[in-house]
């Protein structure tokens, strides 16, 4: 795919400046004829252009530092041990050589494929590498909590561990959020999370469930409240049964789903797709209150979502 056709590859000059090079193996992948740069990463090799590594600003510096006429590298060309992934490298170099099929990857892209893009990205300062993959972790782990979907679910342990480890914070809230819908008990992939988390982060996940099992009990309990420790709505006679039914149905959890309930999507769905059935059965004052509850449960939740799970 990104290979040049050849008739058998470049043989090895071995010499001096890289006596690892000498127990490498030309990349199958990214050995081009005419490349004029050698990467030596573990027990790879990979021949590419220095006009690609130009969008990183650390090899764009080191290219501009003029080299001696003699050079003492891999194929006659100037080489560079570099102590990286090569399953990372392979990545970052697929991205540079084809950066529009990068972009048009249908959502949700391979998991694999971030960690690798973020480390080098991060390492070498690509800019636009990082943007993309930061980008991508956006879309499965949003800063608006209800848009987020089963997408979010797979990997989210070990995006909050990327996320300490490449300065993406941002999704922290979310990936924490999507790891605590997951019911450990039915194999989901949140079963692993104390394999992967550090401590602090276990602590936070479990804290965090917890606050969230209070909040959902305590709606469960007291459907009528319209803020923690205040006094119930006043609601009449005739729609008081039915708004208490209504609320609890749609935060109970199913005990049959490998997930605990959405409960921030779920306030959303109340808010912005009224239920125009039930709403129908209530008299004026009541409509007004579950309206007015609705948005305010949904936005009191999703600015403590921080806070249940200690990043604030």
């Amino acid at each position: 795919m990104y290979v040049e056709e050849q008739s058998a590859s470049p043989p090895l000059k071995r010499r001096r400046c890289a006596e690892t090079a000498t127990q490498a193996s030309p990349s199958p992948s990214f050995w081009f004829h005419d490349g004029d740069i050698v990467l030596g990463v573990e027990q790879h090799l990979f021949k590419v252009h220095q006009s690609r590594l130009k969008c990183s600003v650390i090899f764009s510096d080191m290219l501009e530092i003029p080299q001696p006429e003699v050079v003492e590298g891999v194929d006659g060309k100037p080489f560079v041990q570099l102590a990286d992934s090569a399953q990372d490298w392979h990545v970052a170099l697929r991205w540079m050589y084809d950066p529009l099929t990068f972009n048009n990857m249908p959502h949700p892209v391979p998991w694999a494929l971030l960690p690798s893009a973020l480390r080098i990205a991060n390492k070498y300062e690509i800019t636009a590498l990082r943007k993309w993959a930061v980008d991508r972790l956006h879309a499965r782990w949003p800063s608006d909590l209800e848009r987020m979907d089963t997408n979010s679910l797979p990997c989210a342990a070990e995006a909050i561990v990327l996320a300490h480890e490449c300065d993406v914070s941002s999704i922290l809230p979310a990936a924490l959020y999507a790891l605590s819908l997951q019911r450990w008990g039915y194999n989901a992939d949140g079963g692993r999370a104390h394999l992967v988390l550090s401590p602090t982060d276990m602590r936070r996940l479990l804290v965090g469930r917890e606050r969230l099992h209070e909040y959902r009990s305590q709606l469960l309990l007291s459907p009528l409240v319209s803020r923690p420790h205040g006094p119930p709505f006043e609601s009449c006679d005739q729609c008081r049964d039915a708004l208490q039914h209504y609320w609890r149905s749609r935060v109970a959890s199913d005990p049959e789903s490998p997930y605990e309930c959405w409960l921030l999507r779920e306030l959303h769905a109340v808010a912005s797709e009224p239920d125009e059935l039930f709403e129908s059965t209530l008299c004026t004052p009541c409509l007004a209150w579950h309206r007015d509850v609705a948005w305010m449960r949904f936005y009191g939740l999703r600015a403590s979502i921080p806070q249940f799970f200690s990043l604030r």
